[in-house]
């Protein structure tokens, strides 16, 4: 059986979706010295900030509380996926931790940073400024609308 995501997940996703994009580049993207002003050097372990980022990123692209971000990362194996290839089993965290980075990310002098580094990647992946038709529900029915999409 599959003790990582990578291989599961990996083979049943697209190359250009969203769990490939971030599995490859969440390294990149969020390395631990990028958020090591946020952090003291001493106290317990905390969830490594580029696992925070990238439920903090999945959880805008699909519009998700912070509630049900963290059960997504905890039940859903391509967001752990996407946060690296982690195993199945890799614990989940308090949605508390989220609402943690989010304050600790707006007293920041660069409060933008998940924000700007997922930008430039989608830019580079085509992603940004692609307008495609999604179904939005209508009282009678459903009807085409423009959206940027995440």
């Amino acid at each position: 059986m599959f003790r990582s995501t990578t291989r599961f997940v990996g083979e049943a996703v697209g190359e250009d979706s969203i769990w490939s994009i971030l599995h490859r580049e969440c390294h990149v993207l969020f390395p631990d010295d990028a958020f090591a002003d946020l952090f003291q050097t001493t106290g317990r372990q905390s969830i490594p900030p580029r696992i925070v980022a990238v439920v903090m990123v999945l959880q805008k692209a699909f519009g998700l509380s912070d509630r049900e971000a963290t059960a997504a990362f905890q039940f859903d194996a391509r967001w752990k996926y996407a946060c690296g290839g982690l195993d199945f089993d890799y614990p989940g965290f308090e949605r508390t931790v989220l609402a943690g980075m989010r304050s600790r990310l707006a007293r920041s002098a660069d409060p933008d940073r998940i924000f700007n580094a997922t930008v430039d990647v989608a830019r580079s992946a085509g992603l940004v400024g692609r307008r495609r038709v999604r179904r939005r529900p209508t009282p009678t029915g459903t009807r085409p609308c423009e959206d940027a999409g995440p």
